[in-house]
């Protein structure tokens, strides 16, 4: 079939309610033509067909559009509620005004969440479990569990978070997206952090800057674009993903760390570049060793 042939046989399977037939059409319309209402009729056709997984995966790659009516969101609630899926839930939930419809989402969110703790209950024991002793994992292996944590009630997502976020072992990064995944369900109460320099803070994490764009990151990469932006697009590119990175390790808290946003951007260029004379590494010792530290935390991702 042509595109439009297969368009014109997906809205007919859609209208006959042939569900199976229809997401495999829709599916095939997708493909040729990536769009918000394509995508959010490949979801509608996938959750009628109970392929709910499926449905969930779909619908991130426009999960902004979801977002905006209250239908939308609903479809993609369903998807993520069906296939067990709590914590994106609530993030969806929490990522959207507050209303009646937040009010009512969040009472699903709560009765899907008690009914698997009835029915679940072993499973979820097991998850939170692994979730807890996630720096037990190689520092690569521990994306699949807390892939997996996604699938754990608030209750036990919170209990399991709050040990990782001072565990000294976990890996600072990991730490990081237990932390923001916090601040996304909007977890009002106070929560223990041990930070990149080994101390430990107590944060509200739904109080939480959205990550590099605090005061000091975005006075950080205002330096690196003028310094280096202009004159050297392609040495830019690669040193602002690496200057983000930075960040993300210190985050939430980057000025305990970065005093002065323009000297660290010069000695991160130097180090980067290999250009920071003896002079500057000297007198700029503190940072030169922070953020070599950063670099072999980096490196240890690799192992």
């Amino acid at each position: 079939m042509t595109p439009a042939e297969t368009l014109t046989a997906a809205q007919r399977a859609t209208a006959a309610k042939e569900w199976s037939q229809a997401a495999s059409l829709w599916e095939a319309v997708y493909q040729t033509a990536q769009t918000a209402s394509n995508n959010y009729q490949l979801v509608n056709a996938l959750v009628a067909d109970e392929q709910y997984s499926a449905a969930s995966s779909v619908a991130t790659e426009f999960e902004t559009t979801y977002l905006q009516t209250d239908g939308a969101a609903d479809l993609y609630l369903t998807a993520l509620l069906k296939s067990r899926q709590f914590i994106p839930a609530r993030i969806l939930v929490t990522a959207r005004s507050a209303g009646e419809w937040q009010l009512a989402a969040l009472q699903r969110v709560q009765e899907a969440e008690a009914d698997a703790e009835t029915t679940l209950a072993t499973t979820l024991t097991t998850t939170m479990r692994q979730f807890y002793h996630l720096s037990d994992q190689p520092v690569e292996a521990q994306a699949e569990r807390i892939q997996a944590a996604q699938h754990l009630t608030y209750a036990k997502y919170l209990t399991a978070a709050k040990f990782l976020l001072v565990d000294p072992f976990l890996h600072q990064l990991s730490r990081v997206e237990v932390l923001y995944t916090l601040r996304a369900i909007g977890v009002a109460e106070p929560v223990d952090l041990q930070t990149f320099d080994d101390q430990r803070v107590t944060l509200i994490p739904a109080q939480l800057p959205v990550m590099g764009q605090d005061t000091t990151s975005l006075a950080a990469q205002r330096v690196l674009s003028t310094s280096v932006g202009q004159q050297d697009p392609t040495l830019y590119a690669g040193l602002e993903a690496l200057l983000s990175l930075q960040l993300m390790y210190l985050y939430p808290q980057a000025e305990r760390v970065v005093l002065d946003p323009e000297v660290w951007v010069r000695v991160f260029v130097g180090l980067q570049t290999g250009q920071l004379s003896e002079s500057d590494r000297r007198a700029a010792s503190r940072i030169v060793a922070v953020q070599q530290k950063i670099q072999q935390m980096t490196l240890d991702l690799q192992k």
